[in-house]
């Protein structure tokens, strides 16, 4: 089969549309760490700057009601620092989920589909990473509490890569339900 036959080939698309997800979320990651490694001289950085400050403060003030609300977790909070039990959690710019958040914004923004449900279906995205980011910072209490042995694990393999199992998800539903709403009806 030719190069040309498999690319126009529906029987295909869904591989297509995954190897395009991975694409996009890949290379934004390596993209954005290259940025933030290595290139400081962004004309941007006072923007930048801002929004990591403002991202770091909504993250801490929702983690902490998070906290108070829904556990009975004892903490306290100092500057950008939940102190609990065994340790505490330094809110780190990298913390903020800022480099998530624009990944979704990338990916939605260049994934194909109707703008009359981007419109709605980005912000939305936006609004349950951040949800994901504050339920990552208190099992991260929880674990600081209950298993600090396990913090480290828990942090990079546990509650990192839920962003993207999350976000993998929100795109599914995005392809299923909006990009591609006709191959219900083929079915």
């Amino acid at each position: 089969m030719k190069a040309e036959q498999l690319l126009r080939d529906r029987r295909y698309q869904p591989f297509r549309d995954i190897v395009l997800f991975a694409v996009l979320i890949l290379g934004f990651h390596f993209f954005f760490r290259y940025w933030a490694n290595h290139l400081h001289f962004v004309p941007f950085q006072d923007i930048i700057g801002a929004t990591y400050e403002f991202m770091v403060k909504a993250l801490i003030r929702h983690s902490v009601w998070a906290l108070k609300h829904l556990t009975n977790l004892d903490f306290a909070v100092h500057g950008r620092v939940i102190a609990v039990k065994n340790g505490h959690l330094l809110m780190h710019p990298s913390c903020s989920s800022l480099k998530q958040s624009m990944e979704w914004i990338v990916l939605m923004t260049v994934f194909p589909g109707p703008w009359k449900h981007k419109i709605w279906f980005i912000p939305m995205g936006l609004v349950i990473v951040h949800i994901i980011n504050v339920f990552r910072i208190v099992g991260l209490a929880a674990t600081m509490i209950y298993l600090p042995q396990h913090w480290h694990f828990a942090h990079s393999y546990i509650f990192r890569p839920f962003f993207y199992v999350v976000m993998f998800g929100l795109w599914v539903w995005w392809v299923e339900k909006f990009r591609n709403p006709s191959r219900e009806i083929e079915k």
